[in-house]
């Protein structure tokens, strides 16, 4: 081994030690970067937290022992003693965030790829994972205050959800894994941006049975130069998009159309993250949403039909008590690992 590659290996291994993760070496055959494991705390050297309103590291305490992260709300419901939510935000025509209440909480590797937006490189060539082993938990859910809307309490993804977070903040695309009491989703999503007109959509698509606090290694694959992306359930592959930035997948998938021109995407780089959230304007199987939490104009459209078509909702006024009504949740992480893997011929 020659004096350069010893270097590289004895700073990594004090980086190791410090409890400082150290950037990955570049190499046509990739890297295998384990993010973290949570052994030396949860810190802002790794993740940047993102702000809700009134809570500047968002609705969430976190804590580490043993290697493991764990994140509830800053709330607790007072009837039960659960981890409950206490963010919430209004519509915008009463100042409020309106979209914004479905974030409680998120955090995304504190790391900047070469373009300069956060995240990892997306190399033509290579397929970049986000490889999360994470359990989730949420309470209170059966408490809701929709009636026969809701048929699964326990699933239904709008009410509470634990969620992994990998977001291209330059196209704003997402590809999660959101994850109930009984079931895991993949999420496709691309979010809006003011004063652009691409398409704009949520998919929520159910890939995975479990059981609560049952623990997986959940996985996005982005390929770059295909502008697809893959979706992992303990290894095994669930869902594809080959055409990101199009709503390929089938409509009754849809929790949110927001309109807008379809167009190829192909990220450049994607952040790694996790959340806790609500989908509290989603639809299911094409029945209308829940609660209209933003009265922005043209906001949402049906989610089979699609664009002119509104959406109706349960709840037009977004009311206070039915965004919140005591339900949370509970996110556990043993490890979040990057890697950057040599696309093969013919894949």
């Amino acid at each position: 081994m020659g004096s350069r590659s010893t270097g590289r290996v004895v700073a990594a291994v004090v980086a190791v030690a410090l409890g400082v993760v150290a950037p990955p070496v570049a190499s046509a055959s990739g890297f295998t970067l384990v993010w973290d494991d949570f052994d030396n705390g949860f810190s802002s050297a790794k993740w940047t937290s993102w702000p809700a309103e009134g809570y500047p590291q968002g609705d969430a305490k976190p804590t580490t022992a043993d290697g493991v992260l764990t994140v509830v709300p800053t709330g607790t419901n007072p009837r039960t003693g659960e981890p409950a939510f206490r963010f919430t935000t209004a519509p915008e025509s009463q100042g409020g965030g309106g979209d914004l209440d479905q974030l409680k909480w998120i955090a995304t590797v504190n790391h900047t790829a070469s373009s300069g937006f956060p995240g990892f490189d997306a190399k033509p060539g290579q397929l970049l994972t986000c490889r999360t082993k994470m359990a989730g938990r949420t309470f209170g859910t059966g408490n809701h205050p929709f009636g026969a809307a809701v048929t699964n309490p326990d699933g239904d993804l709008r009410l509470a959800a634990t969620s992994t977070a990998t977001i291209d903040t330059e196209t704003q695309v997402v590809t999660d894994f959101v994850v109930t009491n009984n079931t895991i989703f993949a999420i496709y999503e691309r979010l809006p941006v003011a004063g652009k007109d691409h398409a704009a959509f949520t998919y929520a698509v159910p890939v995975a049975s479990r059981r609560q606090d049952q623990v997986h290694v959940l996985e996005t694959v982005m390929d770059n130069a295909a502008g697809a992306v893959e979706w992992r359930v303990d290894r095994r592959t669930v869902l594809r998009v080959d055409k990101i930035g199009y709503r390929v997948l089938d409509r009754t998938h849809l929790l949110m159309d927001l309109g807008g021109r379809e167009e190829r995407v192909f990220p450049r780089q994607m952040a790694c993250g996790m959340g806790m959230f609500t989908f509290l304007a989603g639809s299911a199987q094409g029945s209308p949403g829940l609660v209209r939490i933003s009265d922005a104009p043209g906001k949402y459209f049906d989610t089979l039909k699609g664009q002119p078509t509104p959406q109706t909702f349960a709840d037009n006024q977004s009311l206070p008590s039915n965004r919140l009504w005591g339900q949370g949740a509970r996110l556990r992480v043993d490890s979040v690992t990057v890697i950057s893997t040599p696309k093969q011929r013919g894949a």
